[in-house]
């Protein structure tokens, strides 16, 4: 017999078939075989890279990488993208060498088609080990929709990261369940539907074209606020985020999740799904915010890292409190059990990116009087991109004691500057307003990331 969600996984898929009979009938303007999505570049290693985009039609699409130095051509890939819609494909290019630039040519049934401005270039990653200076770029909260403004998409496209990373929100639901159809195969097409509006909106585009993309979800590109575990169309959200993302991963064995990591030289990247398995406390019950599985993995990828500077991105703060609202303050004994973890086995250059708050801060928590064997944790929180900051009397609710800083009531970016030769590495966090300007900034040596010995 067939696991509920599995059958309702399937009820879904060929649920939207039947959609999708209707929507070919009735899309006139449909022009087959054409680009109308991306291409966008998902996750990139030193040796390999996966390409977003989506067709008008189900369509053959063939991609071929070219070296941009010598024009040879590399690689190639070649696949049928399928329905129902959206009719999107995930082309993998392998056979890449590290830290080079490439550049695409895409055919549809045959056909080269022209790809959008600015031109793509893929540039993978170094191995680990290198020394090279990089730059990251993160944010949350992206209601492009109501706030359809490019300046704050194009600054960070033009300081050229090496990786973007959505902390959550990254597309947003309604706010009650009453506003979402009433079955599952229609709250999955109701939820790609979403999705595709904000991956079409051209203000981000000049971004998805110069680096890789990834993400992961908080409450509102999951569900309806504060939703968890309990939220009846997690299936069908899991499958819209799987089919618009090219995460390298999702999740760990048989769980599927949206949880996952990656590196970049000496600065790897954990993404923590922190609604797939969250249930709020309850008689006496303490809350679960990431759950056993998720929280064994992190465990096992943390002390399997060589990394420099390990960032752990969250969709909600991970030092602060705010009694009332969501962040981590909610489930006090598995962050106590996490950090006091992390300090135990000796983990050392951990930095947390976390967003959701309609504010930008950086929190410190500093080691208790007397404690020895831990080090500062900093965590830096990037909200709004696209969505309206708070008031200054709303921020005015939120104390934080771990504060250093401003709060930055204005849309913001969070950008990570690595740096600095080999065993004097050093990071430098900032967030910036739209324009670029720089709002707040701290530079961490990477000694001031390790434990006391």
């Amino acid at each position: 017999m067939l696991h509920f969600s599995a059958m309702r996984l399937f009820g879904s898929v060929f649920g939207l078939l039947g959609i999708a009979v209707v929507a070919a009938a009735n899309c006139t303007s449909c022009r087959a075989g054409h680009i109308v999505a991306g291409p966008v570049i998902g996750s990139v290693t030193p040796t390999s890279a996966r390409i977003w985009m989506e067709l008008s039609t189900s369509d053959r699409l063939h991609v071929q990488a070219f070296d941009l130095n010598t024009g040879s051509e590399v690689s190639a890939w070649g696949e049928s993208v399928h329905g129902p819609p959206p009719f999107v494909g995930a082309a993998a290019i392998g056979g890449l060498e590290p830290d080079h630039d490439y550049r695409l040519r895409v055919f549809v049934n045959g056909r080269r088609r022209p790809l959008p401005g600015p031109p793509l270039i893929i540039r993978t990653y170094p191995v680990r080990g290198s020394d090279q200076n990089y730059t990251f770029a993160f944010g949350s909260c992206a209601d492009t929709r109501r706030y359809p403004g490019r300046t704050i998409w194009h600054t960070i496209a033009n300081l050229q990261p090496r990786a973007f990373i959505f902390a959550g929100n990254s597309v947003y639901l309604p706010r009650t369940l009453a506003k979402f159809p009433y079955t599952y195969i229609h709250a999955l097409r109701f939820i790609l539907d979403k999705y595709e509006q904000a991956r079409r909106f051209k203000g981000i585009q000049p971004l998805m074209r110069i680096c890789p993309i990834y993400a992961t979800w908080d409450d509102r590109d999951f569900g309806i606020p504060g939703s968890g575990a309990k939220f009846v169309f997690a299936g069908e959200s899991m499958i819209a985020f799987q089919r618009y993302w090219l995460n390298p991963g999702y999740g760990s064995g048989p769980q599927v999740a949206a949880f996952c990591h990656f590196t970049v030289g000496d600065a790897e990247f954990f993404l923590l799904d922190d609604r797939t398995f969250r249930v709020p406390a309850a008689k006496g019950k303490p809350g679960v915010m990431l759950g056993n599985v998720q929280i064994n993995w992190l465990k096992k990828r943390l002390l399997r890292s060589h990394a420099d500077f390990k960032f752990i991105v969250d969709g909600d703060p991970m030092l602060t409190d705010y009694p009332g609202h969501e962040s981590w303050g909610n489930f006090p004994r598995e962050r106590r059990r996490l950090l006091a973890w992390i300090f135990a086995h000796d983990v050392d250059g951990v930095i947390f990116l976390t967003g959701h708050r309609r504010f930008g801060e950086l929190t410190l928590r500093r080691p208790g009087p007397g404690v020895f064997g831990q080090y500062p944790l900093y965590d830096l929180t990037s909200s709004s991109l696209a969505d309206r900051p708070l008031t200054a009397a709303q921020a005015a609710l939120y104390h934080n004691p771990g504060r250093v800083g401003p709060q930055v009531l204005v849309n913001n970016f969070g950008l990570i500057r690595v740096g600095g030769p080999a065993g004097l590495r050093h990071v430098t966090l900032e967030l910036k307003n739209a324009a670029g300007d720089t709002l707040l900034t701290r530079t961490i040596s990477q000694n001031q990331l390790q434990a006391a010995q």
